[in-house]
């Protein structure tokens, strides 16, 4: 009885879910990022703190 508990309640497939879990995670990370620079909004938001560094600098 305790054989087939421990068989039931093992965790021999927890490690194997976590990688997948992260992959997924990291999948996902990786799709907003690409959408987000794809959009252009990347460009603007360098562009816009460029252009205030600029300005700061020269007074």
């Amino acid at each position: 009885m305790q054989r087939v508990r421990s068989a039931l309640l093992g965790q021999s497939g927890q490690t194997t879910a976590e990688y997948a879990l992260v992959l997924l995670v990291a999948g996902i990370v990786v799709g907003v990022f690409a959408a987000f620079v794809k959009s252009g909004a990347l460009t603007d938001m360098f562009q816009t703190i460029v252009s205030s560094l600029v300005e700061r600098a020269q007074g």
